[in-house]
């Protein structure tokens, strides 16, 4: 009986592992080889618009990117890196409302996991460009969704520059300390941390955050590895572009660039750079967003 017992176990055993084996050799939901003729034609060409879109992109041609992106939507409307970079290139081209469509179809598709998709709301709402629907509430309503979803989000970041637009100063000084923290390379939180110091005569402090991002803001030898979509090498320009449409004042840190090569560097750049960055803000003090309230101040 008991070698009828311990074979059962063995034929039990050998049937387990032979389905195991079955079902991990089968093809991947939506590949090529699963589907029917058609079916494989459609994905095939979706992933060859894809690709060329990309490399359009790539390119800087924003206007035959954004087509190509439409076209690769149409085979399979619910990829979410196609409507992510839609999106994104639909706001360069400062097409607001197709973006906002785009991100919140990309929100639709993965409510739960669509972090990029609310850091896209959020950064349309505080965008200051001519045409932008300007509305910090929905802003850091968007951001705060970012931030639940993945706390690496980088939302903490946006959500310190609108701490800083409020002029809520302690609030951002503990907000972009904390993202400064996690993000050791990011060049965003030492510039506004020491425009915070700079605003209150702590020069010291303000000197030192401010040479700490041109440190961040150099070259990396070897070049950064940096991937959007695949396993490309990504030129360093377009990553520092990328970097600073993440962050509502990213025009104003990205030219500090220019300072790099200067040796030495003297303070002046730094009370320079301050000085523009703070008449910017003041002027925002006149600027109201969709709610009918200033920026600051409200």
């Amino acid at each position: 009986m008991r070698s009828w017992h311990w074979l059962a176990v063995l034929l039990a055993g050998g049937l387990f592992l032979a389905l195991l084996l079955q079902k991990h050799q089968q093809p991947r939901e939506g590949t090529p080889q699963q589907a029917d003729p058609p079916q494989r034609e459609r994905i095939r060409r979706f992933w060859g618009v894809y690709r060329q879109a990309g490399q359009v992109r790539r390119e800087g041609n924003l206007e035959q990117a954004a087509a190509l992106y439409q076209q690769a939507l149409a085979l399979r409307p619910d990829h979410e890196d196609s409507l992510y970079y839609l999106g994104n290139i639909l706001c360069e081209l400062g097409r607001y409302r197709e973006a906002i469509e785009a991100y919140r179809r990309l929100i639709a598709v993965n409510p739960q996991g669509s972090s990029r998709g609310y850091m896209r709301l959020g950064l349309v709402h505080a965008c200051f460009e001519p045409g932008a629907p300007l509305d910090l509430p929905q802003a850091e309503h968007f951001f705060q969704r970012a931030l639940e979803t993945d706390p690496d989000s980088g939302a903490l970041l946006n959500l310190g520059e609108l701490a800083l637009l409020r002029q809520e100063w302690k609030k951002a000084h503990r907000r972009l300390s904390e993202f400064n923290t996690d993000n050791a390379m990011h060049p965003a939180a030492p510039y506004l941390l020491g425009y915070l110091a700079w605003r209150e005569g702590k020069r010291e402090e303000a000197w030192t955050w401010f040479q700490r991002t041109l440190q961040r803001l150099q070259p990396k030898a070897p070049p950064v590895q940096w991937s959007e979509e695949g396993t490309f090498k990504a030129d360093p320009e377009l990553r520092w572009k990328a970097l600073a449409q993440q962050s509502i004042f990213g025009s104003h840190w990205l030219r500090l660039r220019r300072y790099l090569n200067r040796n030495p560097l003297h303070r002046s750049v730094m009370e320079s750079e301050y000085r523009r960055f703070q008449q910017f803000l003041d002027s925002l003090g006149q600027t109201r967003d969709d709610s009918g309230r200033k920026v600051q101040g409200e």
